[in-house]
């Protein structure tokens, strides 16, 4: 068969021209543009957004308004996965922008059967049925041997924080002496915003007004009940005190001196005496600042603009009477800070009056996150209690037990004897 010289003159050139000491073989070649959009695709990016997957943020990874989340979904400057709304298809709570996975039986879903996303329903008191420490308010489903169904766990003393009460308006059988209907679903126990007051739930020490989480009790399947205690014989700032109380305040245990007035309408401890000016009071300078309770406690503009006693963004606190942008909330480790302004959706909180939104989205005793969500928040828009209000504009959230009151130095919603 004649040689054909021209092919030979062509391969030639294509062997000498080629760099093949450099060159990858065709095992490490790179992805194909198929395979490019294939993964931009499983990373939740799609091609006309992305080059190549490692354009979009992976779940947990901060993300803002110019990142693209590869789940789609950014929420409190963190992606997280997308969530079902309600009717979808789910196999557990976090499948849900409702938490709440259910049943056909509208129980919570237990792997088995048709299960769809729910609204949430309230937490359970102490005492009814349940199936997960999820659905009690106390957080404790006693289920004693390990039995499927159990009950939410008795606890002595007072209800903790979403437990039903009697009564709506100030409640002693409620730990934080709040009881109100906020959901249209009956009177339930609220919260305190800030440190943990005196027999509240608590999982850890930074928790608590008093610096110490302990044990009181133990569950009938052999679990602690662990409770906020007074460490001392005076109250540390945060904690209720007279008329709610028996006991002084820290630090000089002169009566009721250091009991004042909170924004949402209760007494509690301030950490001062006569002789300086409180947390949240006007000032002239920092010398009349008491520093007892709060070392860092300066003369400087408050919430309205107008110099008064308060602690600085980030500095430990104990209510947000304390705070210059009047919000102390809670980290992830349990402790309070004070916020440089109101919580954004998805931040960690304990009470409706440290969100920008319309409420923290909590079960029972738990810390929750903020939420703009309605639905979430029980329906009402307006101001919630312990949050600026106008005497003149949308009414508080809660009443009539709560109205806008405009002594101190910013209106505010108050729990109204």
């Amino acid at each position: 068969m004649p040689v054909r010289w021209e092919w030979v003159a062509v391969l030639w050139w294509v062997v000498a021209g080629c760099d093949c000491a450099s060159s990858h073989s065709i095992e490490d070649a790179g992805p194909t543009d198929a395979e490019l959009v294939d993964a931009t695709h499983d990373q939740g990016c799609g091609a006309a957004e992305c080059e190549d997957a490692a354009l979009c943020v992976s779940e947990g990874s901060a993300c803002g308004p110019a990142d693209e989340c590869c789940s789609g979904a950014c929420v409190g400057d963190i992606c997280t996965r997308p969530c079902g709304e309600v009717d979808a298809a789910c196999g557990a709570h976090t499948d849900c922008c409702s938490g709440h996975c259910a049943g056909s039986d509208g129980e919570r879903c237990v792997g088995t059967g048709l299960c769809t996303c729910a609204p949430p329903p309230p937490c359970r008191g102490t005492g009814e049925g349940c199936r997960a420490d999820e659905d009690c308010c106390n957080g404790l489903c006693d289920r004693p041997g390990g039995v499927a169904d159990g009950t939410c766990a008795r606890l002595d003393d007072c209800l903790s924080a979403g437990e039903p009460c009697a009564m709506a308006g100030l409640n002693g059988s409620c730990c934080s002496f709040l009881c109100l209907d906020t959901d249209g679903t009956g009177p339930r126990c609220q919260p305190l915003s800030g440190c943990r007051a005196s027999d509240e739930l608590c999982a850890s020490d930074a928790e608590c007004c008093s610096g110490v989480c302990e044990q009181t009790a133990t569950t009938e399947d052999g679990r602690p009940i662990r409770r906020c205690v007074i460490n001392g014989s005076c109250f540390p700032p945060g904690a209720l005190c007279e008329p709610f109380t028996t006991g002084d305040c820290c630090p000089n245990g002169g009566g009721d001196s250091g009991c004042n007035l909170t924004r949402d309408g209760t007494r509690r401890c301030f950490g001062d005496d006569d002789a300086c000016t409180a947390a949240g009071q006007a000032c002239v300078a920092d010398e009349e600042c008491c520093t007892f309770a709060f070392p860092a406690l300066r003369c400087q503009p408050g919430p309205s603009g107008g110099s008064v006693c308060c602690l600085s963004a980030d500095e430990p606190c104990a209510l947000g009477d304390a705070c210059c942008s009047g919000v102390c909330a809670p980290g992830a480790d349990g402790a309070t800070r004070c916020a440089s302004a109101c919580v954004p959706d998805g931040g960690v909180c304990r009470s409706d009056a440290e969100c920008c939104g319309c409420g923290c989205d909590r079960r029972g005793a738990s810390d929750g996150v903020c939420t703009s969500d309605p639905s979430r928040c029980g329906g009402c828009t307006g101001p919630s209690l312990g949050q600026p209000c106008d005497p003149g504009g949308e009414p508080c959230c809660d009443g009539p037990e709560v109205e806008c009151v405009s002594t101190g130095e910013v209106p505010t919603c108050r729990l109204v004897p």
